[in-house]
C-alpha cells in the first residue's frame, strides 16, 4: 500500500475524530450549566468533559498534526 495514502488515510480519521469531538464538548458544557444545581448531575457531565479532552480529542489532535506533517 502506498505509504502516503495511508497517512492521508489516518490524517482524515483523525480530523474527524477531533471535530466531532469539538462538536460535542460545547454541548456538554451546555448540559452542565443546567443542572447545575443537580450534584449527580454535575459529577457525571465533569467526567464526560474530561474523558472527552483526554482520551478523544487530545490523542486526535496530536495524531491529526502528526499525520498531516507526514
Amino acid at each position: 500500500m502506498n505509504s502516503y495514502l495511508l497517512f492521508k488515510s489516518l490524517h482524515l480519521i483523525a480530523v474527524i475524530a477531533w471535530m466531532a469531538g469539538l462538536l460535542y464538548l460545547p454541548r456538554i458544557f451546555v448540559y452542565h450549566v443546567e443542572n447545575k444545581e443537580k450534584k449527580e448531575a454535575t459529577d457525571i457531565f465533569e467526567v464526560m468533559e474530561r474523558k472527552l479532552f483526554y482520551y478523544i480529542m487530545r490523542p486526535a489532535m496530536l495524531l491529526t498534526w502528526t499525520f498531516g506533517l507526514f
